[in-house]
């Protein structure tokens, strides 16, 4: 049945391309969307085809192409692609607004708004919620209202802010309670009971999930149960009352198998092994890791596989056979190392996805404000034409001074489009400008992320290598009358942990040292620098140097780098400056670094006293290296750095 219907379509899409007759083209295209809105026993890639190869035959017909990118950015939401997800939303928008359809926007909105969070652009993804919910406020119904302002709550617990979270809760909450008892309404309360649980108000967040439950029960939609009687349990178990948060996590086991959802019964039986080790019981705590182990392994979760062998590790020092302790630590910074390769994968992946895609909105925009000023000058060159026409006839039936008074009126038109067109030529570049600025801005904080990475990772690697040793060492001192083979295995194991420490720390220190700076120089580095804030034209910045021909210390060079490019951000977040100059010379002990921007300037003091984050890391790093500096700046002069870096003799 599948290909009969697709063969249909694509002869009808054949047909409508070549057949004769604009009617007979109407009637074609009519009877292909309305099989492509009852295809529901065709895959998402056979609609996604479909709706592909009718575009270019739908010329200039807004129902038809706001619907056709309906669907394609809907086919897209499935298939993750969400940079098209986007595109394709913002072109059904655009003939939307042709047809009034305002929920239809909404719902684009949505969808672009879910791509954005997706594609980690937190910003534009509550933008674009937000227009959705003012959409669904003036045009659509209460529920849809209250869905969106259900979804803007889910924004904010994502982030962690709850309390902005908490408002559009409750107000959600307050429409969906009017509207009757419904499954978002069960849904709404058991939210409300995880931020009240969240903010340790447990008796409020148990009546939350008992209303929940409630709900569910009436609606005989018993798969939700499971999720309730886990998450009561989790405020038993923070609350220190272990005996009813197991009832609770068995009751969540049960129901978790029943309808087989592995992935929720990995975080279910975990919880209920901490809670067994907790009471005591090391053997059931024992059986549920093991279960753990083996669902995380079934769905191919490697966070819980990791956490399997944390609950292993626990159980047996608590049984104080730490060999097996050890062999599970062991294990686990086996998967923890293979999850950080995968994160840092996608990590990769996802700021490619996020390049390429603000370079396509970019394009989108350009291209859009090209379109715009053609349609424009088109406008105006037949506005001009008739003007002439119109001019001609008058002149020829009411002589030359109505001729006169018609040629004044043309120029007067003339003037006023060139001015319209020279204020939207001014907002596109400032616009250009803003995002230039953004991007850059954007590159500094991923330079100052990659540093926090490095921290991260010599805690967690060395770390976890020196809680090991530890380990290893306790295991040791806690047995007597140990053999010489014993003995000489311990040590082995000891000393091949010790060697794996020396060489992560000589690893790190490598990564850091071989950096930018220490491949090309202080000079090299600063110059590739200013050619990358150049390429912008947002903000200009020189290098100048003088009597720099030999390195410098390699950490006073690293350093003196780092400041600039604090300043550098300061600039470009504060200054609205259009040249920054910096300035780098050597005199026999020292080296002078001179920093200087035509911005609108602060007042150093109060902005001291404030305890500003950027002038304070540019203090400290300054004082790393034994310099003094000093700041030249009122508002509304700009700013200059001054600092003096001594140097060993």
């Amino acid at each position: 049945m599948k290909i009969k219907k697709y063969v249909l379509l694509i002869s009808i899409i054949f047909a409508a391309q070549n057949g004769n007759g604009q009617n007979g083209k109407k009637a074609e295209f009519d009877s292909l969307f309305s099989l492509i809105d009852s295809a529901t026993d065709l895959n998402k890639d056979s609609l996604l085809t479909l709706a592909l190869q009718i575009e270019p035959a739908l010329g200039d017909d807004h129902i038809r192409l706001a619907k056709l990118y309906e669907i394609l950015t809907l086919s897209y939401f499935d298939r993750t692609e969400y940079s098209k997800v986007i595109s394709y939303g913002q072109k059904s928008i655009d003939h939307y607004r042709f047809t009034g359809d305002s929920n239809q926007i909404a719902l684009m909105y949505r969808k672009m708004g879910h791509a954005h969070k997706y594609l980690g652009h937190r910003q534009e993804s509550l933008e674009f919620s937000l227009r959705a919910l003012e959409l669904s406020k003036t045009y659509g119904t209460q529920d849809q209202y209250a869905s969106e302002l259900y979804s803007l709550g889910n924004y904010y617990m994502e982030i962690q802010e709850y309390s902005k979270c908490e408002q559009y809760y409750l107000q959600s909450l307050a429409i969906l309670e009017k509207l009757g008892e419904s499954e978002t309404l069960a849904e709404m309360y058991f939210n409300m009971g995880i931020l009240s649980g969240i903010k340790r108000e447990y008796e409020v967040s148990l009546d939350y999930y008992e209303k929940s439950l409630q709900i569910y029960q009436r609606l005989e939609d018993e798969s939700n149960f499971p999720k309730i009687w886990n998450a009561i349990g989790y405020n038993f178990f923070n609350q220190g009352d272990l005996l009813k948060a197991k009832a609770y996590f068995l009751n969540a086991d049960k129901g978790f198998s029943k309808f087989d959802n592995k992935l929720k019964n990995c975080y279910n039986l975990s919880l209920l092994a901490r809670t067994e080790i907790k009471l005591g019981n090391l053997n059931s705590a024992l059986e549920y890791a093991t279960a753990v182990e083996e669902l995380a392994e079934q769905i191919g979760h490697l966070r819980y596989s990791i956490e399997a062998q944390v609950l292993f590790r626990m159980i047996y020092e608590e049984l104080g056979d730490y060999q097996n302790a050890f062999l599970h630590l062991d294990h686990q910074y086996t998967l923890s190392d293979s999850l950080y390769s995968i994160d840092k994968e996608n990590t990769v992946k996802e700021l490619t996805i996020k390049y390429e895609t603000e370079l396509k909105e970019q394009e989108i925009e350009k291209l859009s404000s090209e379109k715009e000023l053609q349609e424009k000058e088109i406008l105006l060159a037949t506005t001009e034409k008739n003007a002439y026409m119109i001019a001609v006839v008058f002149a020829i039936a009411l002589a030359l001074a109505i001729l006169a008074f018609f040629t004044q009126r043309q120029k007067a038109m003339q003037l006023r489009s060139e001015k319209a067109l020279a204020e939207r030529n001014t907002q596109i570049n400032s616009l250009l400008q803003e995002q230039e600025v953004n991007t850059l801005s954007a590159l500094l904080e991923g330079q100052e992320k990659e540093r926090l990475r490095i921290a991260e990772e010599l805690h967690d690697r060395l770390g976890s290598l020196l809680s090991a040793i530890k380990l290893n060492f306790n295991g040791w001192i806690g047995k007597r009358d140990l053999s010489q083979d014993e003995v000489e295995d311990y040590s082995a194991k000891t000393s091949g942990l010790l060697d794996e420490a020396v060489t992560e720390v000589r690893r790190v220190s490598h990564n850091l040292s071989t950096g930018q700076v220490s491949r090309y120089g202080l000079v090299g580095s600063m110059e590739d620098l200013a050619a990358t804030v150049n390429r912008s034209d947002s903000i200009k910045m020189k290098v100048l140097h003088f009597n720099l021909g030999e390195r410098l210390p390699i950490e006073l060079e690293t350093g003196i780098y780092r400041i600039v490019q604090e300043m550098l951000a300061n600039v470009l977040k504060h200054a609205d400056a259009k040249e920054f100059t910096v300035q780098l010379s050597k005199t026999d002990n020292s080296v002078i670094l001179t920093a200087e921007d035509d911005g609108k300037g602060f007042d150093y003091k109060e902005a001291k006293q404030r305890g500003g984050i950027g002038l304070q890391n540019i203090e400290n790093r300054a004082k790393k290296f034994g310099g003094q500096f000093s700041v030249d700046s009122s508002p509304g002069k700009g700013t200059i750095f001054t600092f003096e870096f001594p140097l060993e003799a």
